[in-house]
């Protein structure tokens, strides 16, 4: 779906319609038609009757609550307490992104320049689009791991090529293009979000 704005106001499908389908077909009175909305019985009739307005999305929309097996994959800690708590950090000390952190959450992080990686380094052009390494946090075991990604590109763990999986430790330091990054754990041997999670709140 890739919806669009007419000049009136409305969304509409461009790859469905050329044009706004509601402009096109309705008269001038029903374009200036304003309906007072008192509850959702209203709002879907509106959207029933009136199938070009922007509520018949909005009511589609409510009615499409993803079932309890929607295809999309729980996290460790989000199947637990609802969310991904950060368990660590990878600080940038070297490239365009100097001074700035970026969050880790459990289970594989990849990076890449792509704006939909876990960790965007869109600046940095040396850096392969997509999953050029991938930065593991395995809960059971408090650890990190630094992983090869899809790239043909390397990259570098304290300046050792990253060829296999390789435990990482704090401070340690990736080199992804021109960019290095520092480690900074939250979750360790001495902290995890398990020990905070009482079994009442699992």
């Amino acid at each position: 779906m890739n919806l669009q704005k007419c000049s009136n106001g409305h969304f509409y499908d461009t790859e469905k319609y050329a044009s706004c389908p509601h402009c096109a077909g309705a008269s001038t009175a029903e374009q200036k038609e304003t309906v007072v909305l008192n509850n959702q019985s209203n709002v879907e009739t509106m959207a029933l009757t009136h199938p070009f307005s922007p509520l018949s999305d909005a009511v589609s929309d409510t009615k499409s609550t993803p079932s309890a097996d929607s295809n999309v994959t729980i996290g460790y800690y989000s199947g637990m307490i609802g969310s991904e708590p950060v368990v660590g950090w990878l600080v940038c000390i070297e490239g365009d992104y100097f001074g700035e952190s970026f969050k880790l959450k459990s289970g594989r992080n990849f990076i890449g320049r792509a704006s939909h990686m876990d960790i965007s380094l869109s600046g940095d052009v040396s850096v392969s689009r997509e999953k050029h390494a991938i930065v593991v946090y395995e809960p059971k075991s408090r650890t990190f791991i630094a992983q090869p990604g899809e790239s043909s590109e390397l990259f570098y763990l304290n300046d050792e090529v990253v060829l296999n999986t390789t435990a990482m430790k704090v401070n340690d330091v990736l080199s992804i293009g021109k960019t290095k990054l520092m480690l900074i754990p939250c979750c360790s041997k001495a902290f995890s979000w398990d020990d905070y999670m009482k079994d009442g709140e699992k």
